[in-house]
């Protein structure tokens, strides 16, 4: 069952703390991310070291803990410090409270109330099954400041005059308590309101505590930040790895692998600057617990903040079977993780802009499940995976990453396998005949190829934007070139013949099934399809999240030429295989 979550909130003073007490004695699950608030910026905690470097030393109190009424004052005064605030503060609150709420639904709670101050300011009452809203005059609020935070009374004003106006939030509101100061009149007040929740959702007391901690207690024991990559040995959770070494310094980091990969997971990291931050877990996302022993698991779930799971089968002609035991089955086994981390902030989930399928037109990052249908094992498997990560959301922090198809970097040209697109591009590269091949189907539809450098820094920053959880975000070139396009300049950069006209694609496909070709061309025969199907991928939330960055997707004529320079030296570097003897992609990687 779904955990309904009900927004409390109201002006300053205005008493929403009372009512969530008045809740809490009822057994109701409350979330107050107030106090998360305070939790987050403990000393050691990366947040406040953060608000010292935007706000100065002068925010600390003398025993190094954050001077609220000092930093409060400096906020208040000024709407862009006020932003910077937001900006250092909000996403950390918002991980902590969706990692509360979790907390409270495996308890089983069927209500949870959660108390915050901006929840029609941010507009995050809309996400929300409802919204309680605390009203109280003018006057008592004012009265309120001025004795209870000893505030002078300009600042008072200030204060009340930076929130919303009060016939805002009673616009946006679900139930409207009434609070005048006199507790009688209050409890009455939170009675009907109850009365009213309980006929619309069910009763509201929890059926038990959450293993015998508090409401926040799933974030209430923070230290040090926690990372698990899944993934490796792919080329991107290579450059994740890099990426959060370099970026989050304070940061422990667990790299889960498979034993046939430890030995090169603990070479490469070896190989990093703050090497000593990381850690190579033996394991496998397939297996129960991720293949770890119990010992292991529970000191992992206790300990992390965050989740990258990279880990899946990207290869296009894949077989059913690997394809949902690695993308569907271990997808579910993180998920299962990310119940039990104690102090989760975020999951961001790797999925892939092919979960459109055979959809055409424009997809959306908000769409999933279009009625398309799918072109290939992996396609499907993706889509699967995705919906099981939908579905957590509703009590889980997860963003989720969709690129595009991820291509070598645009600065080296660096790509861990040649598959997908590199095919054709390795074909039309060396092709030394002198004979002008013909592509496999018009290939008039765009191309969405992706340098995985800017889908990696990319992915790193819309994960950590305050708005991430609970979205997904495109991860594409925003123009891209269609396919025939690209592999004409392939031959272009390459001096080798550009291709001329096109064998259609049923005789394509049959070609490549003829015995001596099958195992070769499965993933040729999984990427014909794409060369002729005409989708646009819409990066609303993207666009959003970098804003105010200088991460931006390289323009592919830009970079090709890097592409094609490393496939022909790679190439030129491999020994050949005997002639009688057919390579298999699936052997190389």
């Amino acid at each position: 069952m779904a955990v309904h979550v009900i927004g409390l909130t109201g002006g300053i003073a205005s008493g929403k703390s009372t009512v969530a007490r008045l809740l809490a004695d009822r057994g109701a699950a409350v979330v107050d991310a107030d106090l998360l608030a305070r939790q987050i910026v403990e000393p050691g905690q990366p947040a406040l070291a953060e608000l010292v470097a935007r706000f100065g030393a002068a925010i600390l109190a003398p025993d190094g803990r954050l001077d609220r009424k000092r930093l409060g004052a400096i906020a208040f005064a000024d709407p862009a410090a006020r932003g910077d605030l937001g900006r250092i503060t909000h996403p950390r609150i918002a991980a902590a409270s969706a990692a509360a709420i979790a907390t409270w639904a495996d308890a089983g709670a069927n209500v949870v109330f959660y108390e915050a101050a901006l929840l029609v300011e941010n507009h995050a009452y809309a996400h929300l099954a409802g919204l309680i809203v605390v009203a109280t005059p003018p006057d008592v609020q004012y009265a309120r400041l001025v004795e209870r935070d000893g505030l002078a009374p300009d600042d008072a004003r200030a204060r009340i005059a930076a929130q919303a106006p009060l016939a805002d939030k009673l616009a946006a509101a679900t139930w409207v308590i009434e609070n005048t100061g006199d507790l009688a009149v209050l409890e009455r007040e939170v009675a009907r309101v109850i009365a009213g929740i309980e006929a619309r959702f069910g009763p509201i007391p929890v059926p038990r505590l959450p293993r015998a901690e508090t409401a926040s207690g799933r974030a209430s024991r923070i230290g040090r930040p926690a990372t698990l990559v899944t993934g490796f040995p792919a080329g991107t959770a290579r450059r994740m790895i890099q990426q959060l070494l370099a970026a989050e310094p304070g940061s422990r980091l667990y790299v889960l692998v498979r034993e046939t990969f430890a030995a090169d997971a603990t070479r490469f990291l070896a190989t990093l600057p703050d090497a000593a931050q990381a850690e190579v877990l033996v394991g496998d996302v397939c297996d129960m617990d991720l293949g770890l022993s119990s010992a292991e698991y529970r000191a992992l779930s206790r300990e992390l903040t965050w989740i990258h799971h990279l880990a899946g089968v990207t290869f296009m002609g894949t077989d059913e079977d690997t394809a949902q035991r690695v993308n569907v089955v271990g997808t579910r086994t993180v998920i299962d993780l990310a119940r039990d981390a104690e102090r989760l902030e975020r999951v961001v989930h790797w999925s892939t802009a092919l979960v459109s399928g055979d959809r055409k037109g424009t997809f959306t990052e908000d769409d999933l499940e279009a009625g398309q249908k799918f072109h290939n094992a992996y396609e499907r498997t993706k889509y699967d995976a995705e919906r099981l990560v939908r579905a957590a959301m509703r009590q889980l922090p997860i963003t989720v990453i969709r690129p595009g198809i991820i291509v070598g970097d645009s600065r080296t040209g660096e790509i861990d396998r040649l598959d997908g697109p590199y095919y054709l591009m390795v074909l039309i590269a060396t092709n030394a005949s002198g004979v002008r091949l013909p592509l496999l189907g018009r290939s008039n539809a765009p191309l969405h190829l992706v340098p995985i450098d800017y889908v990696v820094e990319a992915a790193w920053h819309v994960a950590r934007h305050e708005a991430a959880a609970g979205k997904t975000f495109h991860l594409v070139d925003p123009a891209p070139l269609s396919a025939r396009a690209v592999f004409e300049a392939v031959a272009e950069h390459a001096n080798t013949e550009k291709p001329r006209g096109h064998i259609p694609r049923p005789l394509a496909r049959a070609v490549l099934r003829t015995p001596g070709l099958a195992r070769l061309g499965r993933g040729p025969l999984a990427f014909v399809d794409m060369l002729d199907h005409t989708v646009h991928y819409d990066q609303t939330n993207t666009v959003q999240a970098l804003a105010g960055t200088a991460v931006r997707c390289p323009a592919l004529a830009d970079y090709l030429p890097v592409l094609v320079r490393y496939v022909l030296d790679l190439t030129r570097a491999m020994s050949p295989s005997p002639p009688d003897e057919v390579s298999d992609p699936l052997d190389e990687a």
